[in-house]
């Protein structure tokens, strides 16, 4: 009886911990397109986003800051089917940047909301009123950064790969540390278990990025919450299977209770870790 009280009281702590940050999910992240150019010119310069389709919605509501005959290049351009996203419009809102914000050696343009598209050409009007384009660019990620040189008129974007690694990172160490101390607190030997600990672990987590991570790179935050807690129960089951019958010492009890304990709290952790690495850096 002691022992279903405190599993309960432990079920109904982890989720005190996880809806509140599943509320503020709710409100549902949009895509983001941050463009760093190094190398920019001391002098004033346009830079937008080159989409096809339709040009319904007029992106910039005051073109009287702008300087006309750089304005007037953008909006005249249309090769291929292809036009300036800000400037002539795109199919839904977007909101950008064209002239972006220093930072440092570069400069930063910021593109946002709905409009963004996942297929786009760099367009920039140089001070001299020249018009450069960049080759096709695909947005790999739901919230992506890419880096345009605007010596070489090379677009850097990071692989798929190395976006995978940094999700996968930022859960799984954090998990590692969690249950290990947790594991220590439940006096188990960590020396005696290591191979079993870490075996375990490594499989739960390729499991998350594999699948949740796919969703958080592909479709955004909410997205992924929505897969969180039905993906958080399977492993759990997992996890609760093979600590009972693997983990060394002690009771097949204190086994499940500490496969529980350390899903519930670490879940909790790495709820919050993944909403702060791909939500709260991007406001």
């Amino acid at each position: 009886m002691k022992n279903r009280k405190r599993i309960i009281m432990m079920i109904i702590t982890g989720l005190i911990f996880l809806f509140p940050i599943i509320a503020v999910a709710d409100v549902g992240p949009k895509p983001q397109l941050t463009i760093t150019v190094k190398n920019p010119p001391a002098e004033v310069y346009y830079l937008d986003l080159l989409i096809e389709g339709e040009d319904r919605y007029c992106n910039i509501s005051d073109k009287s800051k702008y300087d006309d005959e750089k304005l007037a290049l953008l909006e005249n351009y249309h090769e291929d089917g292809w036009h300036a996203g800000l400037v002539k419009g795109t199919s839904v809102p977007m909101w950008g940047n064209l002239k972006g914000v220093k930072k440092g050696d570069t400069m930063i343009h910021t593109f946002g909301y709905v409009g963004v598209p996942e297929d786009f050409k760099i367009i920039i009007i140089t001070p001299e009123n020249r018009i450069i384009v960049s080759p096709e660019v695909h947005r790999n990620t739901f919230q992506a950064q890419i880096t345009y040189d605007y010596a070489t008129g090379n677009v850097l974007q990071p692989s798929m790969a190395v976006s995978y690694l940094i999700q996968f990172l930022t859960t799984c160490i954090p998990t590692l540390l969690i249950e290990g101390v947790i594991l220590m607190l439940f006096r188990f030997s960590l020396k005696q278990n290591l191979k079993v600990f870490l075996a375990i672990n490594l499989i739960t987590q390729i499991f998350l990025t594999a699948s949740m991570g796919t969703v958080l790179l592909k479709q955004g935050g909410f997205s992924a919450f929505l897969v969180f807690i039905p993906l958080e129960l399977m492993i759990l089951v997992f996890e609760i299977l093979a600590f009972s019958k693997l983990l060394r010492q002690h009771s097949v009890k204190r086994r499940v209770l500490y496969a529980l304990t350390a899903n519930v709290i670490s879940a909790a952790a790495g709820v919050f870790l993944i909403w702060f690495e791909f939500m709260v850096r991007f406001f």
